[in-house]
């Protein structure tokens, strides 16, 4: 392995580590979480006789998402525990901090074009979750299952990479393509 891959993977687990720690010590993933809760609530799908509703609350010591679901005269409030999506968030800081050479226009760069895709990707990872709670909850119910689901999102590529966890994997596929290239020589 080239000494400069082994440098970048050594300065990417302690960046992964520190940032894990302060994950683990301090409330970040709910701080992460939010934003995309209210992303995902703000996608889901209305209409007459059907009402869904959204919301990540703290228990006691312990976040869940509440997911109120109205579809006629049946009502069900699931509730499911925050489930981190934002680790997503913690792997692309890290390979953010662990690259070295970034300076402030390509550091820019990669933050304009790596931010919203994270955000993209744990909102469908989360709206992938409120799909497959809202589906158990109706074949529980014995209910028919409406003809348009809680999203017009088609979700199921989203739903295999987040249960396989293969969706960690994607900050690091785009910072092998996009980031991790050497910088054009200077003149």
């Amino acid at each position: 392995m080239p000494r400069r891959t082994l440098l970048l993977l050594l300065r990417f687990a302690a960046a992964f580590g520190l940032l894990a720690w302060l994950a683990a010590a301090f409330p970040v993933y709910p701080l992460l979480e939010r934003p995309v809760t209210a992303a995902a609530n703000a996608l889901l799908h209305q209409r007459a006789q059907e009402s869904r509703e959204l919301m990540l609350v703290q228990r006691d010591d312990r976040w869940v998402y509440l997911y109120d679901l109205r579809l006629g005269e049946q009502r069900s409030v699931i509730e499911r525990p925050m489930h981190a999506h934002g680790f997503i968030a913690l792997i692309f800081a890290s390979l953010v901090l662990a690259t070295p050479g970034l300076g402030a226009r390509r550091l820019a760069g990669v933050l304009a074009i790596g931010v919203p895709l994270v955000f993209a990707l744990c909102t469908l990872m989360l709206m992938s979750d409120v799909a497959l709670w809202e589906a158990e909850t109706i074949a529980g119910l014995g209910l028919e299952a409406p003809r348009v689901g809680p999203y017009w999102i088609p979700l199921g590529f989203v739903a295999g990479l987040h249960r396989t966890a293969a969706a960690g994997l994607l900050p690091v596929v785009l910072w092998a393509l996009l980031a991790v290239r050497p910088a054009p020589p200077r003149a």
